[in-house]
């Protein structure tokens, strides 16, 4: 089993959203075989989500014309459940950034 700060830095490491689960799957084994405690399950979970906002964030930017620091801050902020739905998470960001932009009509 590799040690929780090896299995950190590859999952900051992850080059796509497949390997990045992949991680996920091997630290999720090692909290079944008691190998990582409660500390360890924080500090996966931030570095899980900071690489996998980034690279949604990364997917978006090529499709939607937009800053992309802007779309970043968007995904980031996102509901957890809609960054695996690519077409709900591409809506909602085109959404804020509407909202940001002071095009929604309707609203008064």
């Amino acid at each position: 089993m590799k040690t929780f700060q090896k299995l950190i830095e590859e999952t900051l490491d992850c080059e796509d959203l497949e390997e990045l689960e992949a991680a996920a799957d091997l630290f999720q084994f090692g909290i079944e075989k008691g190998y990582y405690n409660k500390r360890h399950v924080y500090k996966f979970n931030d570095a899980y989500w900071s690489v996998k906002n980034r690279h949604l964030a990364h997917e978006l930017g090529k499709e939607i014309k937009a800053s992309k620091p802007d779309i970043a801050n968007i995904v980031a902020n996102a509901p957890n459940d809609i960054k695996d739905d690519k077409e709900k998470l591409k809506s909602y960001v085109n959404g804020r950034l509407k909202a940001l932009k002071g095009k929604i009509h309707g609203i008064k």
